[in-house]
């Protein structure tokens, strides 16, 4: 009998609770560390890549640059990768610590058009002198 007096209580309680808690109550964790390019040793989440996808376009938008860098600047696929948007395309660092804003650029960047489209994720890591090569997910 105390069992059912229980059950009956903590069945309302579990109705009020979010679907995605009673399923897997970790799961918006596990999707925000999944990487949606890696680059070299560097997992890049969808979150850090839409950032840096949208804080190099707003920079063309605006005419400036990061911080007094180069950064945007055109991208000319000398490497010849096949994007799935067309050009013209510009790149931008794509950090492990958050959006770039100027300074040491690193190795890793995002490739974008002049519509504020994903192209793709390119490295210097493995490449040869200033070249790149893809990010997962970039050929």
């Amino acid at each position: 009998m105390k069992l059912l007096t229980v059950l009956s209580f903590l069945l309302p309680l579990t109705a009020a609770l979010p679907t995605t808690l009673l399923v897997n109550p970790l799961q918006p964790e596990l999707e925000a560390r999944q990487c949606a390019t890696t680059c070299g040793s560097n997992c890049y989440t969808s979150s850090q890549v839409t950032a840096a996808v949208n804080s190099g376009c707003n920079y063309v938008n605006q005419g400036g640059t990061a911080g007094g860098s180069s950064y945007p600047h055109q991208y000319n696929n000398y490497e010849g990768f096949d994007f799935p948007v067309s050009g013209p395309y510009y790149e931008f660092p794509i950090k492990p610590g958050g959006v770039y804003t100027g300074g040491s650029p690193g190795p890793d960047r995002v490739v974008f058009n002049a519509n504020c489209q994903r192209a793709g994720a390119i490295t210097h890591t493995g490449a040869s002198g200033n070249s790149f090569v893809g990010c997962s997910g970039t050929s």
